[in-house]
């Protein structure tokens, strides 16, 4: 009798523990490490496709969809505010990945509002066009191979973590 590779497994079957969640704990846990903690390093696709494509399309979302009255003034400001801490941990981690510190987030920051505090001569919205070029800057620069002081490589090039240790 030849082994039939359709067949059931042969093992008996036992009743599985009942689920607490229907969402795993390794998924939330991810989420909520991507958008909440400043630790370690996001390579440039996380960065790309949980950050800035996600974050870009609500903050236009809440400015273009919402008008300009006093009332949805304040929409807009409490949605700014709530996504002010997940582009900082994202900004963070993605400057460790280029084995820079995380206060480069002020200054990326800082830099946009520095131009309206000096009064510098430049067309207004220039200070947003810096930073929206500053933020696709920071995607198109490649991280650091292999482990930095911030942690592993996102990219997952253990060979090249391990050559650096011995």
């Amino acid at each position: 009798m030849t082994h039939n590779p359709y067949a059931p497994p042969s093992a008996p079957v036992q009743e599985s523990p009942p689920e607490r969640s229907a969402v795993p704990a390794g998924r939330t846990r991810f989420w909520g490490q991507f958008y909440l903690s400043p630790i370690g390093r996001t390579g440039r696709l996380f960065y790309w496709l949980f950050g800035f494509l996600p974050l870009a399309l609500l903050g236009v979302g809440f400015g273009v969809l919402l008008p300009r009255t006093l009332d949805e003034t304040r929409y807009l400001l409490t949605g700014a505010i709530l996504l002010l801490w997940p582009q900082a941990v994202i900004l963070a981690r993605r400057f460790h990945d280029i084995n820079l510190t995380a206060w480069w987030v002020v200054v990326f920051w800082a830099l946009p509002f520095a131009f309206v505090l000096l009064h510098a001569p430049l067309p207004p919205g220039t200070g947003t066009i810096v930073g929206w070029l500053g933020a696709i800057a920071l995607g198109l620069i490649p991280g650091t191979r292999g482990s930095n002081r911030y942690g592993n490589d996102p990219r997952g090039n253990s060979s090249m973590a391990r050559s650096r240790t011995n």
